[in-house]
């Protein structure tokens, strides 16, 4: 219910709105706690735990810039009986705070076999030399967070080398948002 799979599909869906219109401001889920089929936190007397969706929401709501920028991507493709042909597999929403010192690129690859090395490349202003990448990710689509493995599926956070051209590795199947400080 609340698989890795969902948090694809929530991240894209959220990209999609960033792209279209103003800057989401917040996002709500119907089922927040508990409720039926589930929340994307789950509560027993216990215990508590949260679903992949709820990560991604929370990577999204943590790095929300307040100005869209223009972007363009170029991926390999799929095709599918739900969405049609020649899909992206990188689908990509990108923000930069009002003071202009933080970009966010919000980045989720649907590959399920395989990681995509994209090279970015940063127009306007000089970028710091590191830049954190923040993703979720698990082994598989089906991965989902429970009582007994609340951490099955987690925010993954390192450094990598940045600059007016970068390139990175986002890992298959996955939700990442790159943090770049920006000079000027």
């Amino acid at each position: 219910q609340y698989s890795l799979e969902s948090a694809l599909y929530a991240a894209r869906l959220m990209n999609v709105f960033e792209r279209a219109g103003e800057i989401v401001e917040m996002s709500a889920v119907s089922d927040l706690v508990n409720g039926w089929p589930g929340g994307i936190i789950q509560a027993g007397r216990h215990s508590v735990f949260v679903s992949p969706i709820f990560l991604v929401n929370q990577l999204y709501a943590e790095h929300r810039g307040d100005q869209r920028l223009a972007s363009s991507v170029n991926s390999p493709t799929f095709n599918t009986s739900h969405e049609g042909t020649n899909i992206p597999y990188l689908d990509a929403a990108v923000s930069r705070t009002a003071d202009g010192k933080t970009i966010f690129i919000k980045a989720v690859n649907t590959n399920r076999t395989g990681g995509l090395r994209t090279t970015i490349n940063i127009q306007g202003v000089t970028p710091a030399r590191q830049a954190e990448l923040k993703t979720v990710t698990a082994p598989s689509l089906d991965v989902a967070n429970s009582f007994s493995r609340p951490n099955a599926v987690s925010i993954q956070k390192r450094m990598l080398a940045s600059g007016s051209t970068f390139v990175v590795t986002l890992p298959k199947h996955s939700v990442s948002v790159i943090v770049i400080k920006t000079h000027g």
